[in-house]
């Protein structure tokens, strides 16, 4: 971690092992930390992953424990829960591992962490999930208890979903070279300012409680956010969709900054954002890097969601219903008067009002999830009614990818010939997208498409600008003539290894007549071995 004093201009902070981060800091900008992610990933985390790989039903809590006024190491602390005790290293670092009857129940449990000199610290509600549960712990100096309560798309007891309603639900999403479902390219920010109320950006606050910024990278910022918001043992399908609404909602902000000093608050009051995270979350956010919401194609949209969005308010719940526009009625996420038109939510029926209505239901994204739906099916549902919505339910997904620099070699050949397509293609979401698939057609008018499925290539494409290739293979019958040439990126959403209706168009290029197709002419001549003699003349 390194702080910064707030009087330099435009920036790239650096540091030996870590990606360099762009800051551009003014008078105005109140004391800030600079979090920068690693190059690869901690010693620590990377051992304990592997460790419970061996026991894949417990839980391994890990982390830091830090002073709050310069984020520097506490050895020694103390932390307890559930009745289990571990002791922070010298270099802040703690690890502690917890049977798998510890989560069975899913029962929210308390962490306490208390070091002689500061200020006792107690995390509520937190909620163990089989995995890797990382967290940032800072202690202020001094004495008393310091509690702090994990909120988010709270727990609540479920109910079974109306099958005879969910028969009626449609939306299949299809894919063809004929109309490809493409996402708009739409590059995320690199960075997003967070206001936090300490310098080891632990303390979450509500916009005007704020006394200090934290910069960090916006998928950084995702998975420190996403286990907050959504609940980590639920479907991984539920996560990946809660994940691109978490991060479009935030690059909103950073081109809508609700303070001059930060783009966003860290509490509820914006979207809730701490140090902790889980492996679960983490996993959804590397499937879906860089992906936003937009409705225009050139900016992120506002990606509002609560916690459940029917649009009924059950007077036996106890719970809060702040959505000022009923008029959908039961089995109905919206409120046309905030913009957002009616959505029918089978899974939402008779579940009361949790939330303002607005965007995505968190509750209904679980139990889509489990029906089962995938994730650009449950985005798509709750932001543009699956193409058909209104108002403020017309926001797609965009794609943080494009492809150029097309070339084919050789680019003229016979039928049943091979030919090797070229290109460049560029990632700007900042990680890595590791579930990637290479299409490839040819293309003639009054011919259709010619594709060769038997070369879709799997693609990890890292940050910045990689050449990649694949074969290509013309069937022998194929029609002599010009073709366009088309490369696509998809991302393999059902992670299959093919594409298929599921997949996620993110990215395509075409060249216009880049392939010839041309059936060699049959030689005349002697089949004896002199063909190349003259024919005698008669």
């Amino acid at each position: 971690m390194l702080r910064v004093i707030p009087d330099l201009q435009g920036e790239l902070i650096r540091a030996a092992g870590y990606q360099p981060q762009a800051l551009h800091l003014d008078g105005s900008t109140s004391p800030t930390t600079v979090l920068l992610d690693p190059l690869v990933e901690p010693l620590p985390f990377a051992r304990a992953a592997q460790r419970w790989r061996q026991h894949p039903d417990s839980v391994l809590l890990q982390g830091y424990v830090r002073r709050v006024s310069d984020g520097e190491a506490i050895a020694g602390a103390e932390l307890r829960i559930d009745g289990h005790t571990a002791r922070s290293g010298a270099n802040g670092y703690f690890e502690l591992e917890l049977p798998a009857a510890a989560h069975a129940a899913q029962a929210r449990v308390a962490l306490d962490v208390s070091a002689a000199g500061y200020v006792h610290h107690r995390r509520e509600g937190l909620v163990l999930v089989a995995g890797v549960q990382r967290l940032l712990v800072a202690l202020g100096a001094g004495v008393g208890v310091r509690s702090v309560q994990s909120i988010g798309a709270l727990d609540r007891g479920d109910r079974a979903v109306d099958e005879d309603a969910l028969a009626s639900a449609t939306l299949p999403r299809t894919v063809t070279p004929e109309s490809l479902l493409l996402a708009p390219a739409m590059p995320p920010p690199a960075t997003i300012r967070v206001g936090f109320a300490d310098a080891a950006c632990t303390q979450s606050c509500c916009t005007n409680a704020c006394t200090h910024t934290c910069t960090l990278s916006l998928e950084t910022y995702v998975k420190r956010g996403l286990d907050s918001e959504w609940i980590a043992s639920w479907n991984a399908q539920s996560l990946r969709a809660g994940s691109v609404a978490y991060r479009s909602y935030g690059a909103w902000r950073v081109a809508n900054p609700i303070r001059t000093q930060f783009d966003i608050c860290s509490s509820a009051c914006c979207q809730v954002n701490d140090a902790g995270t889980s492996s679960s979350t983490d996993a959804a956010v590397a499937r879906t890097p860089g992906i936003l919401l937009t409705r225009n194609g050139s900016d992120a949209a506002s990606a509002e969601y609560s916690a459940e969005n029917n649009s009924w308010d059950d007077p036996n719940d106890g719970l809060s219903c702040s959505n000022v526009d009923l008029s959908c009625g039961n089995g109905f996420a919206g409120s046309p008067s905030a913009g957002w038109p009616c959505l029918s939510d089978a899974v939402s029926i008779n579940r009361g009002c949790f939330g303002h209505g607005r965007g995505m239901s968190q509750w209904g994204t679980q139990r889509w999830a489990l029906q089962p739906k995938a994730w650009p099916w449950i985005v798509d549902h709750y932001f543009n009614d699956s193409g058909t919505g209104g108002g403020l339910r017309t926001a797609v997904m965009s794609s943080p990818l494009l492809l150029a620099d097309l070339a084919a070699q050789p680019a003229v050949l016979a039928p049943g010939s091979s030919f090797q397509i070229l290109a460049n293609a560029s990632n700007a979401a900042g990680a890595a997208h590791s579930r990637l698939l290479i299409g490839a057609s040819l293309y003639r008018a009054g011919v259709g498409y010619l594709d060769d499925s038997a070369h879709d290539a799997a693609l990890a494409l890292a940050p910045g600008t990689t050449a990649i290739t694949r074969m290509f293979d013309v069937p022998p019958s194929s029609l002599d003539g010009s073709y366009d040439l088309l490369l696509s990126l998809y991302l393999d959403v059902d992670e299959n290894g093919i594409i298929s209706s599921e997949d996620l168009a993110l990215a395509m290029a075409r060249s216009n007549g880049a392939i010839t197709i041309q059936t060699p002419p049959l030689f005349d001549g002697f089949a004896d071995g002199f063909e190349g003699a003259p024919r005698p003349a008669h």
